[in-house]
């Protein structure tokens, strides 16, 4: 049976009652509510120019799962040859309209018409749609789109000029996700290329089970910035929870959007004997900036909330802030100034056990270990 939706409600039929095809409905409108009740239920649009809104929730469904991605030695290498950039959320429309133009095997023409470009780049401006860009050169070379509601990602489509672009940009998802605790990526139908990437069928039922238990009021609901940085504040010295919370405050100012943060802890010190207890509180900040941009407004919030670092100091002492830089991404790099990830945090339970609170799947970039896994 096709249902026949009620312009004057948003709500969708059951999935399950969905035909042997998986078409569940027909009709509605491409509202930014309707959009958001569709995916939250398990549906989504699907229909060629000229023709009436068709809502779709098909049996399997294709995820993808972020622990799950395979990132072949192929991709490997090219990720490390170092000259594809991805950002995020810099030309949605471009990317929607790359998408539109891509010639798919076995289709004749493309659903992205301009109806719905509109209807998704306005979801886009509502911070519910995002976009995962590859450039070369500068040039825009591949990408992704999709839908972000709770801690699931519901792909849309993805396109490439040239090879691997993305593949690049599909690894920078699952990636973010790992970071941010994102428990699925929707690919909704089966193909080989998303089976290459580790994605997999699951029954409609086990799918939407998945759906009823994400957390819908945590939507990540912003401009996603392209890099998230992952950083441990604290000190000993002074009004220790006011300083972490004006540290915190800089943070949002300075390097860019808080978006997450751990329980304050207290702990012992590390390197040294005291009897002053540190607090330490992981932060998930999303920024533009670049690693030794980040470094550097670190640097000067520690000084203006009272750390001193004296030159040719050696070893640990007590001081008011620290602001330890812990992973930019999954960058991995060694410089005079900054090494990436932190050398250290491997050895400290104090960094360790926020982070696992806040990324347990995330996968060191050396270790190749999951941040719950890893033991002292």
């Amino acid at each position: 049976m096709i249902f026949e939706l009620d312009p004057e409600s948003t709500d969708f039929p059951n999935p399950e009652l969905a035909n042997k095809d998986g078409l569940l409905a027909v009709g509605g409108d491409l509202s930014p509510q309707r959009l958001v009740s569709a995916y939250a239920s398990g549906v989504f649009p699907w229909f060629n120019d000229g023709e009436p809104y068709l809502w779709w929730s098909l049996d399997p469904r294709m995820v993808l799962f972020p622990r799950d991605f395979v990132c072949s030695k192929t991709l490997r290498r090219r990720i490390r040859k170092g000259d594809l950039e991805v950002r995020i959320d810099t030309c949605f429309e471009q990317v929607m309209r790359h998408c539109a133009e891509t010639a798919r095997e076995g289709q004749d023409g493309t659903w992205i018409t301009d109806e719905m470009v509109q209807a998704y780049t306005q979801l886009h401006q509502l911070g519910l749609a995002h976009s995962f860009e590859t450039f070369q050169n500068g040039e825009l070379v591949g990408g992704l789109y999709g839908v972000s509601l709770g801690d699931c990602f519901f792909g849309e489509s993805m396109f490439h000029t040239i090879t691997d672009a993305s593949k690049v940009a599909a690894a920078r998802l699952a990636e973010f996700c790992l970071m941010h605790n994102f428990r699925l990526i929707d690919a909704q139908q089966e193909t080989h290329h998303l089976g290459t990437l580790g994605a997999k069928p699951i029954p409609r039922k086990e799918y939407l089970e998945l759906l009823d238990a994400s957390p819908w009021d945590q939507t990540l609901k912003y401009r996603w910035p392209s890099h998230t940085v992952v950083l441990l504040i604290g000190g000993n010295q002074g009004d220790r929870k006011g300083l972490i919370e004006s540290a915190t405050y800089l943070i949002g100012q300075r390097i860019g959007h808080v978006s997450k943060v751990s329980a304050i802890r207290e702990t012992e010190p590390w390197g040294f004997e005291c009897d002053q207890m540190f607090l330490n509180q992981a932060l998930l900040v999303e920024t533009d900036l670049g690693p030794i941009e980040v470094l550097d407004h670190a640097l000067s919030i520690e000084k203006e909330l009272g750390r001193v670092r004296k030159e040719g100091q050696a070893g640990y002492a007590s001081r008011p802030m620290d602001i330890d830089l812990i992973f930019y991404d999954s960058l991995v790099m060694d410089t005079p100034r900054l090494t990436l990830p932190h050398p250290r945090m491997h050895l400290r339970k104090f960094v360790l056990d926020p982070l696992t609170e806040l990324m347990p799947n995330f996968i060191h970039p050396v270790l190749k270990t999951r941040i719950s896994e890893i033991k002292i």
